[in-house]
C-alpha cells in the first residue's frame, strides 16, 4: 500500500510539473532537466541558465541552452556575480551545477514541451555544452557552493532545497557514510533550519519537498507528520492565491483532496486541524509579502484590483 501511494504521488507531482527527481531525498542522483519550450516561474532566477529539476517546480525558457553558444563559462559566471544580486548568484550556481552534471554524463535530459516527452541534447546543443562545460576547473566547480550560500542567506526561492540536495560540503553520501561526524551533524542542523525558514517564508519548493520529508522522515529529518502535512496544505493555499483562471493545480494540495486525504491518513482529526491552522498562517504571510512587494514597486495588488485572490507580481521575487 505504501509503495502504491508513493507511485501515485510521484505520478501526481509529475503531472503538476514538479518532477519526480526532487520528490524524495536521494543522495545518489542529481540530474538536470531543462524544458526547451516553457516559461520561467515568477520566482526563478532571471538569467537564462539551466535549472536542476529539484530546484523549481516549473519550466525555464529555451534560451537556457543558448548560454552555451558562448563557451566562456568563467565570463558567464563573472557577469552574473558582478550584479551582487543574490538571484544572480543563484543563477551562477545553477549554471556551474548544470555543467558539473553535464561533465559527468556528457548529456542532459531535456523535457521538450512541444514533443511532450523527454529527450537527449541534439548534436549542436551537446557540442556547445561540451565546449563551455569542458573548460570548467575544479576550483570553479567547488565555488558553486559559495554562490548557493549567498542565495540561501538572501532567501532566494529554491536555494535552501538545493543546499540540502548538495549534501554536507557538496558530498551527499556523507549523510549515510558519516552520520555521526560532528561536522555532518552540524550541517544537518543548519540545512534543516534553513529549510524550515524557507518553508515558513512561503517558498513552495521547500514547502512541498521538505513537507514530504517531514511527513515520511528522511536522512535529513525525523518524522514530523503534522508539520509536514501543514506544509503540503500551505502549497495548495499559496497556489490558489496565485493561480490564473482555469488553473487546476491548486486542487491537488487542497485540504480534502484525494492526495492529501491519503497522505494525512495517519493523522487524527485534531492533528489535521492544527496543521490547517499553520498552513493558513503561512499562506496569509506569503500573500502579505507579495502585496507589500507589489506596493513597493508601484503595482496594485491583484486582490485590490479585481476583488479576488492575489496574483503573483511580475518580476523575479516571490
Amino acid at each position: 500500500m505504501e509503495k502504491r501511494l508513493q507511485q501515485w504521488l510521484v505520478a501526481a507531482l509529475v503531472v503538476a510539473g514538479i518532477g519526480a527527481a526532487g520528490l524524495m531525498w536521494s543522495s545518489s542522483t542529481r540530474e538536470t532537466v531543462v524544458d526547451v519550450a516553457g516559461a520561467p516561474p515568477p520566482d526563478a532566477p532571471h538569467a537564462a541558465v539551466p535549472v536542476p529539476a529539484q530546484a523549481v517546480s516549473a519550466a525555464v525558457p529555451a534560451s537556457v541552452l543558448a548560454a552555451a553558444v558562448n563557451p566562456n563559462l568563467s565570463a558567464h559566471v563573472a557577469d552574473l556575480l558582478a550584479s551582487h544580486d543574490p538571484y544572480d548568484a543563484y543563477a551562477a550556481y545553477m549554471l556551474v551545477s548544470t555543467c558539473a552534471s553535464f561533465n559527468r554524463r556528457q548529456d542532459l535530459e531535456v523535457h521538450d514541451s512541444k514533443l511532450g516527452a523527454k529527450r537527449a541534447l541534439n548534436a549542436d546543443e551537446r557540442r556547445n555544452m561540451t565546449r563551455m562545460c569542458g573548460a570548467m576547473t575544479e576550483r570553479e566547480r567547488l565555488a558553486r557552493l559559495d554562490y548557493l550560500a549567498t542565495a540561501v542567506k538572501a532567501g532566494v526561492p529554491g536555494a535552501a532545497w538545493m543546499h540540502a540536495v548538495e549534501g554536507p560540503f557538496g558530498d551527499p553520501s556523507a549523510l549515510t557514510t558519516r552520520p555521526d561526524d560532528p561536522l555532518v551533524l552540524e550541517w544537518k542542523a543548519t540545512a534543516a533550519s534553513q529549510l524550515d525558514t524557507a518553508a515558513e517564508a512561503g517558498d513552495t519548493t521547500a514547502l512541498l519537498l521538505w513537507g514530504m520529508q517531514k511527513l515520511t522522515g528522511s536522512d535529513l529529518t525525523d518524522k514530523h507528520p503534522v508539520q509536514g502535512y501543514g506544509y503540503l496544505v500551505a502549497v495548495g493555499m499559496i497556489d490558489a492565491q496565485v493561480a490564473q483562471p482555469g488553473d487546476r493545480s491548486p486542487q491537488m494540495f487542497a485540504e480534502g483532496s484525494g492526495l492529501l486525504t491519503a497522505l494525512g491518513g495517519q493523522l487524527t482529526q485534531e492533528q489535521r486541524a492544527a496543521a490547517l491552522v499553520e498552513a493558513r498562517r503561512i499562506a496569509a504571510a506569503a500573500k502579505a509579502r507579495r502585496e507589500r512587494s507589489d506596493n513597493k514597486s508601484g503595482v496594485m495588488p491583484a486582490s485590490l484590483a479585481t476583488g479576488g485572490v492575489s496574483a503573483m507580481p511580475a518580476g523575479r521575487r516571490g
